[in-house]
């Protein structure tokens, strides 16, 4: 009977063990409402995770809205990832419907460094466009490290050094970077663009940015503010404005009517671009913006 009893104790204990190994070998499931963040959830959770990017590259984040296909994704994730700063303005709605509060992480409210642009009714409105500061994708990394070791502790020291790697990566994209800007004189760093969504381009490399429309694709130019942008083209000879991939481009080709300046390229304002587009990544991204304003102005 001890016998018996010992060997049945040994099974259960076998089981559980099994059953243990089982989930310490399952992939933690991640979903993104942001494209840059599904390559940092990719890059720092590597082959420990699996990652839905909700929003696809080339789709415009102001505008998009959960189908009931991405609630149910959504639902069966570990770990949600949202831009934060009212990007996704459909948020707590989100959260209510999915009933995870604690697995939503809106990254840009923990970012330290994010833009503030003052009070609107009676709330601290922030620049959500946060990668295009490449120190506030380091800082991603590190709370998505963070949050999958709280998710899978016995993998920590691998997400840190995945995250590590990666930061290694952004640091020498960031050298560049301000290496190309030294290239263009401080007069000529004047940025005309489809909306406000270059303000930390702007902040880190010493631009002015001349938006047409406010932080949303979705906010319609002002005339007394497109006047005033026809002006200050003229005035300050600037030799090139930029159209966006996720804005339509006729408000800028107005400007080039207008005035006669170049339409030196289209910037990716609001995330990665689709296959093919040579914004593929985080790093081509940031290569092709800076590489396109760089070039248009510096023309004479």
């Amino acid at each position: 009977m001890k016998a018996r009893s010992l060997a049945i104790a040994l099974a259960a204990v076998a089981c559980l063990a099994l059953q243990a190994a089982a989930r310490g070998s399952e992939r933690i499931r991640v979903a993104t409402l942001n494209t840059v963040l599904t390559e940092v959830a990719r890059e720092v959770g590597g082959s420990r995770v699996t990652v839905e990017g909700i929003v696809a590259p080339g789709v415009d984040p102001h505008t998009f809205s959960p189908s009931p296909a991405d609630i149910r994704s959504l639902v069966d994730s570990n770990l949600i990832l949202a831009s934060g700063l009212n990007m996704e303005t459909y948020l707590d709605r989100l959260v209510a419907s999915v009933g995870a509060r604690g697995q939503v992480i809106s990254v840009g409210d923990r970012l330290p460094l994010a833009i503030n642009l003052g009070t609107s009714g009676g709330r601290t409105e922030k620049d959500p466009h946060w990668w295009h500061g490449i120190g506030n994708v380091v800082l991603a990394a590190e709370i998505v490290s963070r949050e999958l070791s709280r998710l899978d502790p016995a993998h920590s020291e691998e997400f840190a050094a995945n995250a590590e790697a990666y930061t290694a990566r952004l640091r020498e994209l960031q050298a560049w970077a301000s290496s190309e800007v030294e290239r263009l004189p401080p007069g000529r760093r004047q940025l005309v663009t489809s909306h406000d969504a270059f303000g930390y381009l702007a902040r880190d490399y010493g631009f002015t940015v001349h938006p047409l429309s406010g932080l949303s694709t979705e906010s319609e130019a002002d005339a007394r503010n497109v006047a005033g942008l026809i002006d200050l083209i003229r005035r300050e000879k600037i030799s090139a404005v930029f159209a966006e991939s996720s804005v339509d481009p006729r408000l800028v080709e107005d400007l080039v009517r207008e005035t006669g300046v170049v339409l030196g390229g289209t910037l990716y304002a609001d995330g990665l671009g689709p296959k093919g587009s040579g914004a593929e990544t985080y790093e081509a991204m940031y290569r092709h913006n800076v590489g396109v304003i760089v070039s248009a102005l510096s023309a004479r």
